[in-house]
């Protein structure tokens, strides 16, 4: 055989032998998301609300960062997380859990209501 002949029948079988290597070392964070796990979810701001209120009732999150707010409606009735301040309106469905896109916030207190149901207390979202 010709050295030039080995040498690519060596390429080949390292391409097929490293192929499915690279594939899983490409594709393997994509397994958890194909397997229905939410990234970030447990590292996003979080606000419940339920029997009526928002939990946390005061968030903490970096200023002059923007960030993933996620909002799960565990009550019976449709809310609408709502914030003039920043400009965000959006309806939860029960059982439902959105993520708002929030701006780099100031340092500073932003409030928000359920705008559907004026009885539950406002929270705050304190950028520090």
């Amino acid at each position: 055989m010709k050295l030039k002949s080995i040498l690519t029948l060596v390429r080949r079988r390292a391409r097929v032998t490293l192929l499915p290597a690279a594939l899983v070392l490409l594709l393997g964070p994509c397994a958890d998301r194909a397997e229905g796990a939410a990234p970030d979810s447990e590292t996003l701001p979080q606000i419940t609300v339920e029997h009526g209120r928002f939990e946390p009732s005061e968030l903490l999150v970096p200023a002059n960062t923007a960030f993933k707010l996620r909002v799960t409606n565990k009550d019976s009735a449709t809310i609408e997380f709502e914030s003039f301040e920043l400009h965000r309106e959006r309806a939860v469905e029960p059982g439902e859990t959105i993520t708002v896109f929030m701006p780099s916030l100031s340092p500073g207190s932003y409030k928000f209501v359920d705008d559907f149901h004026s009885d539950t207390p406002e929270g705050v979202i304190v950028a520090r």
